[in-house]
């Protein structure tokens, strides 16, 4: 079966956070993916949904390297934003600045829904624990009940993920063991540079 997945890139990074180790991080998304396809699948795109965190420089050097390592795997990113706003503090009486990332579920819901109208996949891994991709996957069924849509929960969310098992055609948790078997090698070379895992993520496993 011709086989995309949909990523939604913080839903899956908060979900590796507890795990307490930062070399999870270097997480090849197309090697994750592929450990989950069954005997006749074959794996074409691979969307990663995201967004830089322009405010915060050295978060944003990071994730513009794993980016560039992540196209070295031929994973597409698809790139949001963060928007301030100013939530107000009940304990102070002020407001305060804070960033929402934004546009990352309507991301994921215009590619996938244009994927399945050019039939660009027979089956679909979307990778989120985040119920606000219900309806669209509800959409894709009734339009194309033939098209199958596989949950890959991100690790210890399936307790958030109840309305979106319910709504797939399966789902199925990934497992640490299954992230620290896709991760990529340190270094990597691509289009003539070289990719350098973190320093930062390297650290505590010294």
């Amino acid at each position: 079966m011709k086989t995309n997945a949909y990523i939604d890139g913080f839903n899956l990074y908060h979900s590796i956070l507890p795990f307490n180790d930062n070399r999870l991080k270097w997480l090849n998304l197309r090697s994750l993916c592929e450990k989950f396809l069954q005997s006749g699948d074959a794996l074409n795109d691979v969307y990663f949904f995201s967004a830089y965190l322009t405010h915060n420089q050295e978060k944003f050097s990071r994730h513009i390297n794993y980016v560039k390592a992540l196209k070295s795997a031929n994973v597409i990113p698809v790139m949001g934003k963060f928007k301030k706003k100013f939530p107000h503090c009940k304990n102070c009486g002020r407001d305060y600045l804070s960033y929402e990332e934004k546009q990352s579920d309507i991301n994921i819901a215009i590619t996938l829904l244009k994927d399945v109208f050019l039939d660009k996949f027979d089956k679909a891994f979307l990778v989120t624990a985040d119920t606000d991709l219900v309806s669209t996957i509800k959409m894709i069924k009734g339009l194309f009940p033939q098209k199958r849509i596989i949950l890959l929960i991100p690790p210890k969310r399936r307790k958030y993920a109840t309305e979106l098992i319910q709504t797939a055609n399966a789902s199925l948790e990934i497992k640490k063991s299954h992230i620290s078997n896709s991760l990529f090698e340190d270094e990597i070379k691509f289009n003539g540079e070289t990719i350098k895992i973190p320093n930062e993520y390297v650290k505590e496993n010294e």
